[in-house]
Order: C-alpha cells, then sequence, then structure tokens
C-alpha cells in the first residue's frame, strides 16, 4: 500500500528518518539528498509543492519513502523489505501523478538501474561528484580577480540585502538549472540555518558599486569542504574570476587540513569539467536520474 500526504507529521517524519539511515547504512550511500531532506523536515518550501508517499507492509511497517516536487524526485526502500514490490510501487505511483518526473539514483546502483529498466525508464541526466586532495595536491599561485572586484563573506540573514542581491543572481546564473536556479529566500533561510552553515565560508564578489557579481559558498563537513555553490554572473565569464574563487576554495580547504575538498558538476558540462580536472580534481561517484525517454 502506498500513502500520498502533502506534509509528514513529527511521527512519520521519524519513522522516515529511521528508515533512509538504515537504507543508507546498507547502500554506503544516502537515498535523499540534502534537498530532500530540508522537504521532508518542512524547512524549505521550494517553488513547487511538495508530496511525500510511504510504502507499507501488510503488517503495517514503513518500508519505503518517496518524494516528489513533480519535477524530480527521490525514493528508498527499507534494506529488509526489498524485492517485495514495494520500490515498484511507490515509482508507478510517482509517474502516475507526474509522467514525466525525474528520479534519483545516488550512486547509480545496480537495484535502482534494474528497477527503471523494468519500468522502461533511462538516464536523463546525470551528476559528477569530484574531489581534490588538499594534503598532496600541488597548488599554484591564485588567478588575480579583475580590477575593481573584492571578495568579502555574506552578511546578515537571508532575508536582508545580501540574501536577497544572492538570489537574485542565482537564479540569473542557473536559469536553466532544474534545481539550483529555482531557489528562493526560504530556501537560502532554511540552509543558512543548518548546522555546516558559516558566514564566513559564505564569500560575496562586489564590484566598485557594491553590486554583487560572482560568490563562493563553501559546505563545511565531516573532515572534508565541499564547494557547495560557485557563480558568476554571465557578463563576467572568462574573466578568471571562477578560477580565482576555486582556488581559495582549495586554499581554504589545505588550511583547514580538510581530508577532501569535493563538488558537483552535471556529467555534460565539459567545458565546467575540463576547468576542475586542470585544478587537479578527479572524478568519485555519479549520481543519476531516471525518466521516460517519452
Amino acid at each position: 500500500m502506498v500513502e500520498v500526504t502533502p506534509s509528514l507529521d513529527r511521527a512519520a517524519r521519524d519513522d522516515v528518518v529511521a528508515l533512509l539511515a538504515r537504507v543508507a547504512a546498507h547502500d554506503g550511500v544516502a537515498a535523499v539528498g540534502e534537498a530532500g531532506l530540508l522537504r521532508l523536515r518542512g524547512s524549505a518550501t521550494g517553488v513547487e509543492p511538495v508530496i511525500h508517499l510511504r510504502a507499507f507492509s501488510p503488517d503495517g511497517f514503513l518500508a519505503g519513502y518517496a518524494w516528489s516536487d513533480g519535477a524530480s524526485a527521490e525514493l528508498a526502500v527499507d534494506p529488509a523489505c526489498r524485492r517485495h514490490g514495494h520500490g515498484t510501487a511507490l515509482l508507478r505511483t510517482l509517474r502516475t501523478r507526474d509522467p514525466g518526473v525525474a528520479v534519483w539514483s545516488h550512486g547509480a546502483l545496480a537495484p535502482a538501474r534494474a528497477l527503471a529498466e523494468r519500468e522502461g525508464l533511462r538516464v536523463v541526466r546525470a551528476l559528477w561528484q569530484m574531489a581534490w586532495t588538499p594534503s598532496t595536491a600541488p597548488l599554484g599561485e591564485a588567478p588575480p580577480l579583475p580590477a575593481g572586484l573584492r571578495v568579502r563573506p555574506f552578511s546578515g540573514s537571508a532575508d536582508g540585502p545580501d540574501g536577497h542581491a544572492w538570489v537574485a543572481l542565482n537564479a540569473r546564473i542557473f536559469a536553466t538549472h532544474p534545481e539550483q536556479g529555482r531557489l528562493t529566500v526560504a530556501d537560502l533561510a532554511a540552509r543558512m540555518a543548518e548546522p555546516w552553515f558559516h558566514h564566513d565560508m559564505f564569500l560575496l564578489v562586489t564590484d566598485t558599486t557594491g553590486a554583487l557579481v560572482a560568490y563562493l559558498w563553501l559546505k563545511a563537513e565531516a573532515g572534508s569542504d565541499e564547494v557547495y555553490v560557485i557563480g558568476v554572473a554571465p557578463e563576467l565569464e572568462r574573466r578568471g574570476i571562477a578560477a580565482h574563487l576555486l582556488h581559495l576554495a582549495q586554499r581554504t580547504a589545505r588550511e583547514r587540513r580538510r581530508r577532501a575538498l569535493t563538488l558537483y558538476v552535471e556529467g555534460d558540462n565539459l567545458t565546467a569539467i575540463r576547468t576542475y580536472v586542470r585544478a587537479g580534481f578527479e572524478r568519485g561517484s555519479v549520481d543519476v536520474q531516471y525518466a521516460h525517454p517519452g
């Protein structure tokens, strides 16, 4: 049985979080990413309404969970309840409601691939995780910033001047991105409320008028840092700003004695991938989205 609801109460959320922990421990990779967890907790609104799906075994045990905003979705099945049709039921319910929904598989695991193939889905998107090792990789001189630009930390709250300026610039930079470009002030506030957030790791680049033209946001994780997002105003691309910010991220990771500096990049963004390879990053894991080819 699959139950669909627009929200979950505290007890139901706790049950889902426990299920996701069991899945991550078994598979070695989380089935639901940060955006999904924020939506599970009700910490982020997003642009589109979210639905939550729960699959139950005949005895009422929570066997699986999925969420969707109509465009993207994630699902997980308890390791003890697999091969009983719960994943298929969740996926079919998702696609009945939104036939074009694209479903994430983090780590591109074989069981997820088999389910997708049985349901006639194919890979429509790949997201690479790349990593750089601060302790051993060489790090040259920082490319200079263009004259008139300066780097400073983010200041104030998500609803302040910096927050609104960042949301507007982020939307311009990622206008065609299915997730990043849709972030709202509420989404920014939710991420700033997370334990990993530090103002001094959210860096803004401004011009002589004080206008925001680029940014580097770093996420502190256990033993490593992540280039959470890096962006440059379209009219200032190919001026060395992104290279300067990436070098700054690498230098920061080395100074903080991080085990690794990671980032995510679209698998078809060859220009960005070449930039990261030149900077010493190597590909690690791959996440994929499955959808119907039509």
